[in-house]
C-alpha cells in the first residue's frame, strides 16, 4: 500500500518532499528514496526518535513538533496519511503554505466530502471552501482491512493540485460567511438561510434567492459573495 501511494505521487527527482505524522516510517522509507529532500513532521518524542535513528540521510530532516505548529519550508509535493481526526484543520492550514500537489489519505467520508459535486448529499462547505485552493480527485479506496489494528472506517487516497479556481472570490470573509450561512442551514432556501448573517442587507434582488445554496456550484456561490459584497 505505501508504495501505491508514492507510485501516484509521481515524484520527480529534483523535487523536496513533506510527510505529515510518519509514525514508525513505512511511507518514509520510501519517499526518502525519491525526489531531492524529505521533510517529515512527527508529534511523537518516542517515534522521533525511532526515526531519527532509522533514517540517517542526508537529503532527510526529521522534525519533532505539531504540524499546525511548525513553519513548514516551500516544498513541490506533499504525501502523507495523516491523523483523521485532524483532517479538516490540517488542510486549510496547509493552504496556507506553499506547495504544487499533494497526495494524501483521508477517512472516506471526509474524502467523499472533500470531493463531492453540487447537489449531493457529500456537498457541503469542506467542497466549497478546498475549491478555492485546489482540484480534488479520489485516487483509490483503502479498505479498512489492510492495517493492523484495525480501524472502524476505510479510508481513501485524494490527489489535491494547486489550482486557482476560474473564478473570483473579492472578499474571502464574505465569501466564508456566506457558504457558512448556506451550509449551516442547508434545508432553508438561500433568502432565509443568507438573512441568518446578513439580516440588514436587501437580498430579494439576488439570483437564486428561491432556492437551496447547496444546489450551487462552487462558482455560483462565489458570484453570490460578490453580489452581497457590493451591497455592504
Amino acid at each position: 500500500m505505501a508504495q501505491r501511494i508514492v507510485d501516484a505521487a509521481e515524484i520527480k527527482d529534483d523535487e523536496d518532499i513533506l510527510e505529515i505524522g510518519p509514525g514508525r516510517g513505512i511511507l518514509t522509507e520510501k519517499l526518502a528514496q525519491m525526489g531531492k529532500s524529505l521533510v517529515a513532521v512527527e508529534k511523537d518524542k518516542w517515534l522521533f526518535t525511532v526515526l531519527n535513528q532509522k533514517l540517517r540521510r542526508e537529503n532527510v530532516e526529521i522534525i519533532e513538533g505539531d504540524i499546525m505548529k511548525v513553519d513548514i519550508p516551500d516544498i513541490d509535493v506533499i504525501v502523507s496519511n495523516i491523523p483523521y481526526s485532524i483532517s479538516s484543520p490540517l488542510l486549510f492550514h496547509l493552504f496556507e503554505t506553499k506547495w504544487d500537489r499533494a497526495v494524501i489519505m483521508f477517512q472516506e467520508e471526509f474524502a467523499n466530502r472533500l470531493t463531492a459535486e453540487h447537489g449531493t448529499k457529500q456537498y457541503g462547505r469542506l467542497t466549497v471552501m478546498a475549491s478555492v485552493h485546489v482540484k480534488c480527485k479520489k485516487l483509490f479506496r483503502v479498505s479498512r482491512n489492510m492495517f493492523l489494528p484495525q480501524p472502524r472506517v476505510h479510508s481513501v487516497v485524494v490527489e489535491l493540485k494547486r489550482e486557482a479556481p476560474n473564478y473570483e472570490v473579492k472578499d474571502v470573509k464574505i465569501f466564508d460567511e456566506v457558504v457558512r450561512a448556506i451550509f449551516t442551514h442547508r434545508r432553508k432556501t438561500l433568502k432565509n438561510a443568507l438573512k441568518t448573517r446578513f439580516e440588514n442587507l436587501e437580498l430579494d434582488k439576488l439570483p437564486f434567492m428561491e432556492l437551496r445554496g447547496e444546489v450551487l456550484n462552487p462558482e455560483e456561490i462565489a458570484n453570490l459573495a460578490n453580489e452581497i459584497t457590493k451591497l455592504i
